[in-house]
């Protein structure tokens, strides 16, 4: 996907304050994405792949009752259910600063992909880590990305320029693949110089940033 998904916690004191994060341990924290319907009502999880099952028949000889030759024969089976959203759909965890110079909690999904064709919704899930003498972990926040198209390769009208915000975590260390220019793809160039018209390019959004914000209440007092 492009641009990566980029999810930032946000955590509040009781009195509805900002918590300071600075100084967090948020190495045990984890967001899960999950792929679900434009109108975020239905889970597109599985996606049905057709398979065929090859078999060899050997077939006779006419006039003999020897066998004769050996046919590969492909018979078609049930469709077989395969993850619709692929890569890495677990991320971490990162304490990084934004364009504004601000601390924050990040989670950065740069690899992560869709096999099907359409316009989805990414819904993110974050789990407090277990305590040794609490309850397991549990989903305690969750937020939906904004609507996002998946294109077929045919149909793929070419990479985008990396968003601000994926250049600036990228220099602090985070494994982003960064682009200083859009880059279009064979198929739109053809269509271009034959003076057709292209459809222009619908990158996957996820806020005006680049990122999506996820509110989580602290477990500490008034003075953070």
């Amino acid at each position: 996907m492009d641009p990566p998904p980029i999810v930032r916690l946000v955590v509040r004191n009781q009195d509805g304050t900002p918590a300071d994060v600075s100084q967090m341990d948020v190495n045990f924290y984890m967001v899960l994405a999950d792929i679900y319907s434009a109108d975020q009502s239905t889970p597109c999880t599985l996606v049905a792949n057709p398979v065929s099952n090859m078999q060899t028949v050997q077939l006779p000889v006419a006039g003999q009752q020897s066998i004769g030759e050996s046919v590969l024969s492909l018979t078609p089976t049930q469709p077989v259910a395969s993850r619709n959203l692929t890569g890495s759909t677990v991320a971490s965890g990162n304490l990084l600063t934004n364009l504004e110079n601000e601390s924050g909690i990040y989670f950065v999904f740069q690899d992560i992909s869709v096999r099907s064709e359409g316009t989805f919704t990414l819904k993110f899930s974050f789990t407090s880590p277990p305590t040794p003498d609490g309850p397991p972990s549990s989903v305690t926040a969750t937020v939906f990305s904004e609507t996002f198209t998946i294109y077929s390769a045919k149909r793929f009208p070419g990479m985008t320029e990396s968003t601000a915000l994926s250049k600036c975590f990228a220099k602090q260390g985070i494994k982003i693949p960064i682009r200083k220019e859009p880059r279009i793809s064979k198929t739109k160039k053809l269509v271009e110089q034959a003076g057709s018209s292209a459809s222009k390019a619908s990158s996957p959004s996820f806020g005006a940033s680049g990122d999506r914000d996820m509110v989580s209440d602290s477990e500490e007092d008034d003075d953070g």
